[in-house]
């Protein structure tokens, strides 16, 4: 349960969102596009309201579905499984909603689509469906569907939770390079190495509330908090543990390329 919780995000901004399991960052991730129902409070996107209700249930907004459909579609939303259409083909998947929900024109969606799905590395899978291809491959195609409705902000609930380690860093691979062309993008995450790299704020959820909110460097390696002192701890020991084993690694290499 979210208790309080008022949080601001720039256009442009990438801010990751770490927390224990049950914290309540998922639940802060779905309120923003309304897929959970906030009790109360209010929830802006691009200077629209998308949705405001007092402490005693009045809704202030008074927005009917259709105007709230129309903001709801300015955010894209990328989840733990891929939800991909299994008899539609990747290039099918990217383009149902355009073409459906935004009724645009077919042809001027296939050209955006193959393009997104250039971007996400699958050329050569447009015609594959999600049986033929790789979780990683999956979670790319879903990534390229929402940003076919052409969002101003993109929503990643644990994006590589479900897939296997190796195929983990394509996925993250094409989450930095969507942040670096300047998306707006929140992001729930357990890959505190991914959000060392490319956030901008991190913000770590205990118990509902925002316990910390600061630069990555701050917040990850600094930590002030009692709780999360704990959560990026395991972050450290692990890394702890592997330096070891890449510093190794890297030093046989080193001697392997020497002969």
């Amino acid at each position: 349960m979210l208790r309080g919780v008022d949080l601001s995000v720039a256009q442009g901004e990438v801010v990751v969102i770490i927390g224990g399991s049950g914290s309540g960052k998922t639940s802060l991730l779905r309120c923003i596009n309304l897929l959970n129902t906030p009790s109360s409070g209010s929830i802006v996107i691009d200077s629209e309201t998308l949705f405001d209700v007092d402490r005693n249930g009045t809704d202030r907004a008074g927005l009917k579905s259709a105007q709230i459909n129309r903001i709801r579609a300015q955010t894209g939303m990328v989840f733990q499984q891929f939800n991909l259409f299994p008899h539609m083909t990747a290039l099918q998947n990217v383009m149902e909603a355009p073409v459906t929900v935004k009724r645009q024109n077919k042809q001027d969606v296939e050209k955006q689509a193959r393009e997104l799905l250039g971007q996400m590395g699958l050329e050569q899978h447009v015609d594959k469906r999600p049986a033929q291809l790789s979780g990683g491959q999956q979670q790319r195609v879903a990534i390229a569907r929402a940003l076919a409705m052409e969002p101003k902000v993109m929503l990643f609930d644990e994006p590589t939770s479900a897939l296997d380690p190796e195929l983990v860093g394509e996925v993250l691979k094409a989450m930095v390079a969507l942040a670096r062309s300047g998306m707006t993008m929140v992001v729930v995450t357990h890959e505190l190495g991914f959000a060392l790299e490319i956030a901008d704020r991190v913000i770590f959820i205990d118990q509902g509330l925002i316990a910390a909110d600061g630069p990555p460097q701050q917040v990850l390696l600094h930590p002030e908090h009692l709780r999360l002192k704990q959560f990026v701890g395991r972050f450290h020991e692990t890394a702890d543990l592997l330096r070891p084993f890449l510093e190794g690694k890297a030093r046989h290499h080193e001697l392997r390329s020497m002969e």
